[in-house]
């Protein structure tokens, strides 16, 4: 007697969406994930990209699973996500560029900009926060990332704040790099600047959260061994187009030994970054610690 055949069970995939931002260290860091040179196992990602402050705003509404945001955004995202250890853009002496045009530098040594009218990528980014933090009260004027040098240049804005790959090039845009933030910030602080992190929605579970997270790093390990294939990639697929060398320099700066786990001097500085903003009355104080992903320790 032949026995019926059992149906083979069907394996369900989970969605992840995972939204990052189009700079070329975002896009290293998620390219080995993209290309499939890792097993997704469980998974079934959707990759979205976004300007960073799109993203921070997407995130109020816990929109992506994993999503790319500024530091500076997080306090007002703790309800909804845990802060990823992994994946992080840390400044280490040098950051965003503060620009004018060439013919209208401030004066040596003047590091007050109380009053100016200066262009920011998002009133959420980190760039906005530390420059507040120590340029003074100066009006920030909000506008896409990609618009703020031409505003610049038109004298649109006194000063703009320059970010991802436009900070390290700014001379051969036309314009005067007059501070750079990471460099103010360390001398402040003696702290490196924590500018772009990843966020993961709590409500995916401690197992997910765990899982999710290892392959994020496993994919940034896999870009940083295999560094010019990666290169290659996320210089194609970035909004602003740098030349191998510039990318280099880029990825260098911005995807290292910071991108894989968060020590103790960064986490020391988002705790002033956000106690900046707690002191502007953007919201309460908040001790991140408690808020970031431990691999291998319950939640």
């Amino acid at each position: 007697m032949t026995m019926p055949t059992m149906p083979s069970k069907k394996i369900v995939l989970k969605k992840i969406t995972l939204a990052f931002s189009p700079d070329t260290d975002d896009q290293f860091m998620v390219q080995a994930l993209r290309e499939r040179r890792l097993d997704w196992g469980e998974y079934d990602f959707e990759f979205v990209v976004g300007d960073i402050q799109e993203l921070n705003d997407a995130a109020k509404f816990g929109t992506y699973d994993i999503t790319a945001i500024s530091m500076a955004a997080y306090p007002d995202l703790v309800d909804e996500y845990w802060l990823m250890p992994v994946g992080s853009s840390i400044g280490d002496g040098f950051g965003p560029a503060v620009v004018t045009r060439m013919d209208q530098r401030f004066p040596l040594g003047t590091t007050d900009l109380s009053g100016m009218r200066i262009a920011v990528p998002g009133l959420q980014t980190s760039a906005f926060l530390s420059a507040r933090a120590l340029l003074g009260n100066f009006e920030a004027v909000p506008m896409h990332f990609t618009d703020i040098a031409h505003a610049v240049e038109e004298g649109e804005v006194d000063a703009g704040i320059l970010i991802h790959e436009l900070q390290i090039d700014c001379e051969n845009q036309g314009l005067a790099k007059c501070f750079d933030l990471g460099a103010l910030w360390l001398k402040k602080f003696a702290l490196p600047l924590p500018l772009g992190g990843n966020a993961i929605r709590r409500s995916l579970g401690e197992r997910h959260v765990q899982a999710l997270t290892r392959l994020f790093k496993a994919s940034i390990e896999a870009g940083l061994s295999g560094r010019q294939e990666t290169l290659k990639g996320a210089i194609a697929t970035a909004v602003t187009k740098l030349d191998e060398t510039l990318g280099d320099r880029y990825i260098e700066m911005y995807v290292n030994h910071r991108s894989l786990d968060l020590q103790d001097d960064v986490l020391t500085s988002l705790d002033q970054l956000f106690g900046e903003g707690s002191r502007m009355g953007l919201y309460p104080a908040l001790e991140i610690k408690n808020h970031v992903v431990s691999l291998g320790i319950t939640i």
